[in-house]
């Protein structure tokens, strides 16, 4: 074994320390280790490898430091490949002064904190480098100005990765002609114009992606001579302007046209025919033509991924969508499209995803056709009528997203036909009647939005049955991501090993495609995508006329971590059975008209992050331990008869009940106490100045004085009859009167 040349163990599961039995192996020219699980330090017994030619590392867990200068003797070596999955590597080529007696053709040092406790700056012995054909210096955070030194005195350098660093200054190009075929330096801060001769520049390159860095200006019209371009990325800059014309007339090897998140206007150039695009990205720019303006200039053939949301986008949808007869994911949400979706949609039988929302479209969703459509979003449009039949009978729908439209009559029985259905969002329309307990069959449904709508009766028990989650595990759905792969690419003839030998791309790749949801939750509206969307499972059925009891057999769904039920009539208490919520994050009963006690066994609901039954009739002691003790007094309010260490009134003794103004409603008061006490009151004060009057002479003359008084303010002197009236009258008439009553008191007087 002493005499092995080549060791080839990629791609395997090894995992545990690299074994250093391989140090036996000095006579190795090859060691590819790379795609394993191997952890550990590097391996030291590297330094005395010195006929190494290959050695890759790539792509383990390896972790500790590892010096670039324990290689400076392999004097053999041109392929090396560092790449670590932990955290804790770090590989430096800076603590001690070193020269390289090698020239590299190929070097990889990709996630491995590169000279991080050295400043993170390019390795110096670059700089004698001057074969080198393959450079990937990315997600290291290197700073620093943009490395063009590195390209200018590479002249057959093919492929400079240096994406998610920290480079800034601007991007400077030699004047000599390059050969380059993958030029990648996405998420940077280089910023400034691009060079008005880029395209002379890289008359070969294959794959440019300058994303998410800070250049503006225009595109060069020199990006037309760039006629083996494959896939070009420019999104997440500050572009501006109008797109210029060579770019679809010259490209003609185009497939991938990433321009999003920029700030251009106008419309797209005239695709050549010649051009074979299969990806466009448009999205979040400032386009500023009609929809049948921009189908004009597309080459419809072969075009697979349209993204045009975002934009200022007019018109209607015009029949003219046919040509797009192989794309799979079609994006025009948040334009300006309005009128009815056309007869022509339905002959987009290759349509996976559909997002329509937030335009202005209106009339009948029947033209949908749902052949193989997985995701529909036509949330936020003025739609009307009635959910089709033919758009759930045999579908394979996953999510499917009408909110905020004006769709009407019975959530149709039929609701439960898409056996993939995981998100159901219908809140925001004018459905009425009955929740139909179909739904109860959808047992795939992980979020479920049926609020602000006009639906009476009963929450159906038989909701239990939906999974929310519970099958997440179930890896034969439909994903909520789509991505296109690289294939990795052969290493040439940077060696003539006889074992295969990839050069690793995995680490290129676009952006996915996400489907996004949009759901209440927390007092919030939140956008859900990914992996966070795989995990996440509520159910909303605020703001309708449910009436009724909540039924205990809610708390069985298990794996719900949101619920929502507020602003309804429902009745009676909330069920012991809710501790049963053990993921549950948010919980709103408020605004019902719920009674008696908030169950103490809730306490254990550890997860619980909002909790709200304010306006409710509750009342007894509102919980204080474990999360409840996070909650404020408006979780409560609206409760007079609830008291608690939270809250405003206490739990001592027979505290007075509060005065809440619940919205809608009168203040909660005992009106028949406070008739019946303020009529007793009148009557023993009545009873009081009649029998002291009557009893005592003085006080009664008093009496009698005062209201004559009061008889003259209110009615001056007159004449009646030529006789005037005062007040000595009316003292003399009131004296007969009280004399009168005495004799009709005395019990002697003759009746």
């Amino acid at each position: 074994m002493q005499d092995l040349i080549e060791l080839s163990l990629c791609s395997n599961a090894f995992n545990d320390q690299i074994p250093e039995c391989l140090s036996n192996l000095r006579n190795l020219q090859v060691l590819d280790l790379s795609q394993n699980t191997f952890n550990g330090n590097f391996p030291s017994f590297i330094s005395n490898m010195t006929s190494l030619v290959y050695l890759s590392l790539f792509d383990n867990y390896l972790q500790g430091s590892f010096s670039l200068s324990t290689l400076a003797n392999h004097s053999k070596l041109q392929v090396l490949y560092i790449s670590s999955r932990s955290p804790r590597a770090q590989v430096e080529s800076e603590k001690t002064q070193w020269f390289p007696t090698f020239q590299l053709k190929s070097l990889i040092l990709q996630s491995c904190n590169l000279n991080m406790d050295e400043g993170s700056i390019v390795p110096t012995f670059l700089q004698y480098q001057k074969e080198l054909q393959h450079i990937d210096l990315s997600h290291n955070k290197l700073v620093g100005a943009f490395p063009s030194w590195l390209i200018q005195n590479n002249s057959g350098l093919k492929y400079f990765l240096v994406m998610n660093n920290l480079f800034v200054g601007n991007l400077q190009l030699s004047s000599i002609r390059q050969d380059i075929v993958h030029l990648d330096i996405s998420n940077n801060k280089v910023s400034g114009l691009l060079p008005e001769d880029i395209g002379t520049f890289l008359p070969q390159v294959s794959i440019l992606n300058l994303s998410m860095n800070n250049f503006d200006g225009s595109v060069p019209t020199s990006i037309g001579k760039m006629q083996l371009l494959n896939s070009l990325d420019l999104s997440h800059n500050s572009f501006s302007g109008e797109l210029p014309e060579q770019l679809a007339t010259g490209c003609i090897s185009l497939q991938k046209l990433r321009l999003s998140n920029n700030l251009f206007h106008g419309n797209i150039p005239k695709f050549s025919s010649f051009t074979n695009l299969v990806e466009l990205f448009l999205n979040n720019n400032n386009l500023n033509c009609t929809l049948k303006e921009v189908l004009e200039n597309l080459n419809g053939r072969g075009l697979m991924i349209i993204d045009l949301s975002n934009n200022l986008i007019s018109g209607e949808i015009p029949s003219s969508i046919v040509k797009l007869s192989f794309v799979l994911i079609l994006l025009m949400a948040n334009n300006q499209l309005e009128g009815e979706i056309p007869f022509e949609l339905s002959n987009l039988r290759m349509l996976f995803m559909l997002d329509l929302s937030q335009n202005r479209l209106s009339g009948s969703i029947s033209h949908v056709n749902p052949s193989i459509l997985r995701f529909l979003y036509l949330q936020k449009n003025a739609f009307s009528g009635s959910i089709p039949l033919t758009l759930l009978e045999g579908s394979q729908l996953v999510t499917l997203d009408l909110r905020d439209n004006n769709f009407s009559g019975n959530i149709p029985y039929w609701i439960d036909k898409p056996s993939y259905l995981r998100v159901l969002s219908l809140g925001g329309n004018n459905f009425i009647g009955h929740i139909p307990i179909q739904l109860c069959q959808s047992q795939k449904i992980t979020i479920m939005d049926l609020s602000r709508n006009k639906l009476k009766g009963s929450i159906p028990y038989c909701l239990n049955n939906l999974s929310f989650g519970l099958e997440e595990n179930d890896y034969s759905d439909p994903t909520f991501q789509f991505q296109t792969v690289t294939v990795k690419s052969p290493i040439e003839s940077f060696t003539n090993a006889s074992v295969s030998l990839f050069m690793p791309l995995n680490d290129v790749q676009e952006d996915p495609v996400k489907a996004i949801v949009e759901f209440r939750t927390k007092n919030n509206l939140y956008f859900y995508s990914s992996n966070i969307l795989e995990k996440m499972t509520g159910m909303d059925l605020s703001w309708n006329m449910l009436t009724g009891s909540i039924p205990f057999q809610i708390g069985n769904m298990q794996q719900i971590r949101a619920l929502n039920l507020s602003h309804n009539y429902l009745s009676g208490s909330i069920p012991n059975t809710f501790s049963n919520l053990s993921q549950i994050e948010s919980l709103d009963l408020s605004y019902n008209n719920l009674s008696g006690e908030i169950p103490s066994q809730l306490t254990k609901l550890n997860s619980l992050a909002i909790f709200n039954v304010s306006y409710n009739n509750l009342s007894g002691i509102a919980p204080s331990t474990g999360q409840f003790g996070t909650f404020v007094e408006e979780s409560y309010e609206g409760n007079p008869f609830l008291c608690g260490p939270l809250l405003k009134q206490k739990c001592e003794g027979s505290p007075p009940p509060q005065s809440n103004s619940i919205e809608g409603k009168e203040p909660v008061l005992d009106m028949v106490a406070f008739y019946w006490s303020f009529s007793a009151s009148y009557i023993t004060i009545l009873l009081g100045i009649t029998t002291m009057l009557c009893i005592n002479a003085y006080w009664r003359m008093t009496w009698f004085y005062f209201i004559a008084k009061i008889i003259q303010i209110d009615m001056p002197s007159s004449t009646s009859h030529g006789r005037g009236t005062n007040v000595d009258d009316h003292l003399s008439l009131l004296t007969m009167i009280d004399s009168g009553s005495q004799h009709h008191l005395d019990p002697s007087h003759p009746r």
